[in-house]
């Protein structure tokens, strides 16, 4: 089985945070994660879904995912 760095830093860490754990589950381990930017988007090309999936840089796991969110427009 490979090494999970999620699922060890869950199991040993001090103090439980319930919104923390709702939001690590919202946001990075209910989806697949990409190693970067890149392979996120020609991921979304290649499903058809370019301009209605965008990616994320995610700070538990280190890695891309995709989300419906559309990223703050920078102006």
């Amino acid at each position: 089985m490979a090494f999970d760095p999620m699922k060890w830093w869950l199991r040993s860490r001090a103090n439980i945070d319930e919104v923390q754990d709702r939001d690590i589950e919202r946001s990075c381990r209910s989806k697949d994660a990409y190693r970067s930017e890149g392979e996120a988007r020609s991921h979304a090309a290649m499903n058809g879904m370019s301009g209605v999936l965008f990616t994320y840089h995610c700070s538990y796991c280190d890695q891309w995912h995709l989300t419906r969110r559309k990223p703050p427009s920078t102006a």
